[in-house]
């Protein structure tokens, strides 16, 4: 279920695009792919990272940036590119063969990436991998979703294998308090808190959103993924004795969308989820009208709890981890467990590659991730406890800390199970990670995660019919029947071959 945002540039294109993509770049050599004079000159790195958010590192006369060249013995040449021209970036870094020696590919293991490394695009890090004690510490299920051909042509940026994306529910605590209702643990009692909500008005004046959800893009509803699990679809596909099978190709997938009829034809979920954007569905729950939504732990983390606050000072969120369904069923997404791949292209020259792998191998080290949290002592922060990751700075370090983003110069992440519990307050960061905790036993796994079907990648809107059907049905507006035929159609044509793509894979892999 990832959009893939690779473009197929030609000269011209890739000349157009140049005039128009914005980058902060800074410290350094201005000859990139240039190999260290010596074996005691540092490295001369010229990468190229995203910036999901915000504004960019200020790189000149960083104390953070000369810190980690002195600790890693590099001298770093960092363009940071917004996230909504990234990948045009990136394919005209790819194109222009020579102009970078590391680069971070955001779309992860897609068929353009696949086809990339069998061009030979990429240096194989196989080897070099094998040496490098923290890069090992990435889970080996991370590390097969990114492989090709069982060989390492990029270090993947870990994240838990579960927790990203729409993972969980959470709920207004205040408002469950407010009328003596326990925090639910099953679809049922989640469906009578939400009738609650809708008939006592708590955020008043008729304002209240018994629960936020939105878009509704595909089949799969991702915006209420606890409840899929909870009727016991699997993730995108399971494998029943040796044949794929689509979650909607299930007979859960009909309890599952009656539900969701139910609930939005009752009120209960927002009436513009269906074309709601991600970010104005946060940016709602946030304002205080709504009782509950499926995010992620870093909802709950101190920054959101202060803007619902503006609205109403008694605003407390609680997260739960799943929920139970029909025979006790459950489950959270096993998510890819990375966010982007870091490659460097064949045209680094060879004795440079080991260089550049050390670099990304210091910075997942325990001394990069606490310079990359924390900063520099005296300089970004007084007291940095590294068990709770509570860091105490004065006005003059949080200014300092904020204008040179430690945490974005340090380009490798070091696995952490955690890390999506992003809060600074102890007792908030303890309830993040006991909602991750809760995710450990019923994680569910999507067996072709790791594969890549040509097919589905050629026609991205392979599903968008069943989409359509699928969204006036929950909406009240359509019927199952136009629902099921939209998944014969797609079993009978398209779905077919992609499953087999699919399966094919699979079966392969299980040589090895």
């Amino acid at each position: 279920m990832k959009t893939k945002q690779w473009l197929a540039g030609t000269c011209v294109t890739i000349l157009a695009l140049g005039s128009v993509v914005g980058c902060a770049s800074g410290s350094g050599t201005k000859e990139a792919g240039k190999p260290a004079a010596g074996s005691n000159e540092p490295t001369t790195i010229k990468a190229l990272a995203v910036l999901s958010a915000g504004e960019p590192p200020v790189l000149e006369n960083s104390q953070a940036l000369k810190e980690i060249e002195k600790k890693a013995k590099v001298k770093l040449n960092l363009e940071f590119v917004p996230g909504d021209v990234y990948p045009d970036k990136v394919n005209i870094a790819i194109a222009s063969g020579s102009q970078y020696d590391l680069i971070l590919l955001t779309d992860g293991k897609d068929e353009k990436y696949t086809k990339l490394v069998k061009q030979g695009a990429f240096h194989n890090l196989t080897a070099l991998v094998k040496d490098m004690p923290n890069l090992q510490k990435i889970p080996q299920y991370t590390w097969d979703n990114t492989t090709v051909k069982n060989e390492i042509f990029g270090i993947p940026r870990p994240r838990s294998t579960h927790g990203g994306g729409n993972a969980n529910f959470f709920l207004r605590k205040d408002w469950l308090d407010k009328y003596n209702l326990p925090v639910p643990k099953t679809v049922d009692e989640l469906t009578n808190v939400l009738k609650v909500f809708k008939e006592k008005d708590p955020a008043g004046g008729g304002k209240t959103v018994p629960m936020i959800a939105g878009p509704f893009t595909t089949p799969w509803f991702g915006s209420v993924n606890p409840v899929a699990f909870a009727f016991g679809l699997p993730y995108s596909y399971k494998i029943e004795g040796d044949k794929p099978v689509a979650y909607f190709q299930t007979p859960e997938y009909k309890a599952y969308l009656d539900w969701l009829r139910m609930a939005y034809t009752s009120g209960l979920i927002d009436k513009d989820a269906p074309v709601l954007k991600t970010g104005q569905v946060k940016d709602k729950f946030k304002s205080g009208v709504a009782g509950a939504m499926v995010d992620n732990v870093s909802m709950m983390n101190e920054n959101n709890l202060a803007v619902m606050r503006k609205t109403d000072p008694k605003a407390e969120l609680v997260g739960v981890p799943y929920l139970e369904g029909p025979g006790g069923k459950k489950g959270v997404q096993m998510i890819e467990g990375y966010y982007g791949i870091w490659v460097v292209p064949t045209s680094v020259a060879k004795d440079k590659v080991k260089k550049i792998v050390e670099f990304l191998n210091w910075t997942a080290s325990d001394e990069g991730t606490e310079l990359a949290k924390a900063g520099i002592p005296g300089v970004h922060y007084t007291k940095y406890d590294k068990e709770s990751g509570a860091v105490e700075r004065n006005e003059e370090q949080k200014k300092l800390y904020d204008k040179e983003k430690p945490m974005l110069l340090v380009l490798q992440n070091a696995y952490d199970k955690y890390i999506y519990a992003d809060s600074q307050v102890p007792e908030i960061k303890k309830a993040q990670k006991e909602v991750l905790d809760g995710f450990d036993q019923v994680g569910v796994p999507n067996p072709f995660i790791a594969f890549v079907s040509e097919t589905a990648s050629k026609n991205p809107d392979h599903q968008k019919k069943l989409s359509a059907a699928a969204v006036n049905y929950v909406m009240g507006t359509g019927n199952w029947e136009a629902v099921q035929a939209e998944i014969e159609a797609w079993s009978k044509g398209s779905g077919a071959q992609i499953m087999k793509e699919y399966m094919d894979q699979y079966n392969e892999s299980k040589k090895k």
